[in-house]
């Protein structure tokens, strides 16, 4: 189906949420997130960092506001009322080059005051999603802002490189974005991936969750939060 607008506040929407990235190298950029529980935020590396891939400077997000549910389009400057990230960390791997690595988890200053009924959870994927429809939700969609939505079969797979192709409609500010199956019988909504193409032209391309992506994102999540506010590298465990 064609990308098409959603409505926000309608669980488990409501739980994805819009991010407004300030650079070190000047500007702000925009992505999207999913709450995996009341106080963290996974993404992609993308978000927060730029690889080292050449001797030009290196930029990185410097800060980073957190707008969950929001649907509507964004003014000139990062809309009012945002959560602060604390920090962010992002994978090593990514930071030296792989995109295959292209995974990031922001944690909020603190929990957010009214947690949605549904987190997305984080889950442990292989071959058998192929061919299952899965759902990509975020931002900015062609008006800036708001969110929009697509359903898609997964193509393919590639466990070596943490890779899940499909053909959703995505644009720039898709970054970041949950890909996701809700499971009526569980009640449990099932994240399988994390949007990071940057390309406009090729199939889309997500992180997908497997055992070692699973493992990463686990040890940022225990990972003590740094004295001052900032981002910083995690290996695996």
């Amino acid at each position: 189906m064609a990308a098409q607008r959603v409505q926000a506040m309608i669980p488990p929407r409501d739980a994805i949420g819009y991010l407004a990235l300030q650079w070190s190298t000047g500007g702000w950029s925009y992505g999207s997130g999913a709450l995996i529980d009341a106080q963290h935020i996974l993404t992609c590396s993308h978000n927060l960092v730029d690889p080292v891939t050449d001797p030009a400077p290196i930029g990185h997000a410097q800060q980073v506001l957190f707008y969950p549910a929001y649907n509507q389009q964004r003014p000139a400057s990062p809309p009012p009322h945002g959560l602060p990230v604390r920090v962010g960390f992002f994978s090593n791997r990514f930071y030296h080059g792989e995109d295959t690595w292209d995974v990031g988890l922001c944690r909020l200053t603190g929990p957010v005051a009214a947690p949605p009924p549904f987190f997305f959870v984080p889950t442990i994927t292989g071959e058998d999603i192929i061919d299952e429809h899965v759902t990509l939700t975020g931002y900015p969609g062609p008006d800036l802002g708001e969110m929009w939505e697509d359903v898609d079969q997964v193509a393919g797979v590639h466990l070596d490189t943490n890779t899940m192709i499909y053909t959703n409609d995505t644009w720039s500010g898709n970054s970041g974005s949950p890909i996701w199956i809700y499971n009526a019988v569980d009640d449990i909504v099932y994240q399988h991936a994390i949007h990071v193409s940057r390309q406009a032209q090729e199939l889309r391309r997500g992180v997908l969750i497997t055992q070692t992506i699973y493992n990463w994102i686990q040890t940022a999540l225990h990972t003590a939060t740094p004295p001052a506010p900032g981002f910083q590298r995690v290996d695996l465990a």
